[in-house]
């Protein structure tokens, strides 16, 4: 049995991660914070070995002994649309990884899977891929952008395999509940209005179960084949159109939705799609779940959520 020492796990994606790591047989050691809420592992909690991180000096011994082959950097502080242009905030992430990998150099750490962005390409329209010029316009991207660099370095210094993987748009049970979907779907269950733009948007959205597949064939290889990977699912929805489905299966008479009824925001961009050939080619990988069943499942959750009256601590 492996061991998997993973940042994140208390977030959206980092959670569902290490539930899939645990369903498939790895044991897990996971870094959080004193202030961390570990609400979306509570169904697997007694099966991690947490290690308080706030002071990564002090919490270097534990990780050391607890002997993991494998780290999975899934954390980020700063993720919120308003921290996105913060420096200081964004700042703290390369402070944390530097410190990270003064820890991995004194383990058997032989692969690190971390999480970039497609914010690091910056603004663009259309369909790209990885030979896409990076010119990050947000101290977030900037600042992810920075962290693949350094592990490129890092790894390449110290002969361990290295894979960065620049995210699109990701959705899913958990989510955070003022991104898109789940606030949609929230304010659909409890029969709320809301007011959006023309939503004629392309993106590449994939379901966080997909992306935890492939996090899981990155772990699983036994070759090398370093390097950064966009992560996507090389298939675009209008905005529109899930926002009608969700609508058409949650409140079919009542029309909630005022689409069109917002301008669009300034610098808006309209298509936004990646190209993960290089990723699906060399991990032999596809994705198995559709837009729709995707949506499917994450309105099984909130409703589930909604009967079970826990909706509160989850939105």
């Amino acid at each position: 049995m492996k061991t998997i020492l993973i940042t994140g796990s208390s977030g959206f994606i980092g959670s569902h991660i290490t539930e899939g790591l645990i369903n498939s047989g790895y044991k897990i050691v996971a870094l959080k914070r004193e202030a961390s809420n570990l609400w979306r592992c509570n169904d697997y909690n007694n099966q991690i070995q947490w290690v308080n991180c706030d002071n990564l000096v002090s919490a270097e011994s534990e990780i050391i002994n607890s002997n993991p082959e494998i780290l999975i950097h899934a954390a980020w502080n700063g993720v919120k649309e308003k921290d996105r242009d913060n420096w200081s905030e964004q700042e703290k992430n390369l402070t944390f990884l530097v410190q990270l990998f003064e820890i991995v150099k004194k383990t058997s750490i032989s692969k690190i899977i971390a999480l970039g962005s497609q914010a690091e390409y910056g603004k663009f329209e259309g369909r790209i891929d990885e030979k896409h010029t990076c010119n990050p316009n947000t101290a977030y991207g900037a600042t992810k952008l920075s962290s693949s660099i350094l592990l490129k370095s890092f790894a390449q210094q110290n002969e361990i395999d290295w894979y960065w993987l620049r995210i699109f748009s990701v959705y899913g049970p958990k989510e955070e509940n003022n991104w898109l979907i789940p606030a949609t779907i929230k304010n659909l269950i409890e029969n709320k209005e809301m007011s959006l733009t023309p939503c004629e948007q392309l993106y590449d959205y994939i379901y966080i179960k997909d992306l935890v597949a492939g996090i899981l064939s990155i772990v699983n290889i036994e070759r090398n084949i370093s390097g950064i990977y966009n992560f996507s699912s090389g298939q675009c929805s209008k905005i529109k159109n899930i926002l009608s489905y969700l609508e058409n299966t949650l409140a079919p008479q009542k029309r909630l939705l005022h689409i069109g009824k917002l301008p669009y925001r300034l610098n808006q961009v309209m298509h936004m799609e990646g190209n993960s050939n290089l990723f699906f080619t060399r991990f032999n990988f596809g994705i198995s779940y559709s837009i729709t069943e995707g949506l499917n499942e994450t309105i099984k959750y909130y409703l589930n959520e909604k009967v079970n009256d826990t909706q509160i601590s989850i939105f």
